[in-house]
């Protein structure tokens, strides 16, 4: 019998039919956003607002599903305070995401797209990756406008803690300006180009003390599935 057709039963899990473990995995995990949400588990988000910011275009009712679908199938869990974390069996699939990442890093070389390029992803992504050792001991402030047909403005807060990610100004005064073309800077935080090449083109600007103009991209680990050396 087809499992696809619909049914009084749709809200149960649609099979492939088949005894497979990939197939008894992608029952789980196949369906869309799913690993994406386990993505951000993977990179600290545990709060709805916080796998909003990662997954901009994820609607709230799409979000609530996937994480019950997590949770029914013991990849999640729910915590007293309300957030989320994985447990034993979606820690296990870091090296999943991890090969998934690589394999595209590899050989899909199809170039981005426009509806690939999101301010917001790429801001959020850049400031839970970062060297903690490397940041400013004092309190730093950094004006981030990211160039696409209109200019977004984010601001990065330092503290010993890390990074925190801000869309509204605070009204603080603004220790680091940067400037970048999204599409450039993206190509960067991918490894697809080089930070001297941003600044040699023009498609970065950075206006600010010496020092921190040096510093700035030293903060950053890099997009977790960079190409290796």
């Amino acid at each position: 019998m087809d499992d696809d057709r619909p049914g009084k039963d749709e809200d149960r899990p649609r099979g492939f039919g088949q005894f497979c473990a990939a197939a008894r995995a992608l029952e789980v995990l196949g369906e869309r956003w799913t690993l994406l949400v386990v993505r951000e588990m993977l990179l600290g988000s545990t709060r709805f607002s916080q796998f909003q910011q990662g997954l901009p275009r994820i609607s709230r009712t799409m979000l609530s599903a996937r994480l019950k679908t997590l949770q029914r199938a013991g990849v999640a869990e729910r915590l007293p305070d309300g957030g989320y974390r994985l447990t034993g069996a979606g820690r296990a699939l870091r090296g999943v995401v991890a090969e998934l990442g690589g394999w595209a890093t590899e050989w899909d070389r199809r170039p981005l797209r426009p509806d690939h390029l999101d301010p917001q992803v790429l801001a959020f992504d850049m400031h839970r990756r970062v060297h903690l050792d490397r940041l400013p001991g004092a309190p730093t402030v950094v004006e981030l406008r990211l160039r696409r047909t209109r200019p977004e403005r984010f601001f990065l807060h330092t503290s010993p803690a890390g990074l925190t990610l801000c869309s509204d100004d605070l009204g603080l005064p603004v220790d680091l300006r940067v400037q970048a073309d999204l599409a450039a800077l993206t190509a960067w935080w991918t490894g697809d180009l080089d930070w001297d090449e941003l600044l040699r083109t023009g498609a970065a600007r950075l206006d600010g003390s010496d020092e921190l103009c040096r510093a700035f991209p030293t903060w950053f680990r890099g997009y977790a599935f960079a190409p290796q050396p």
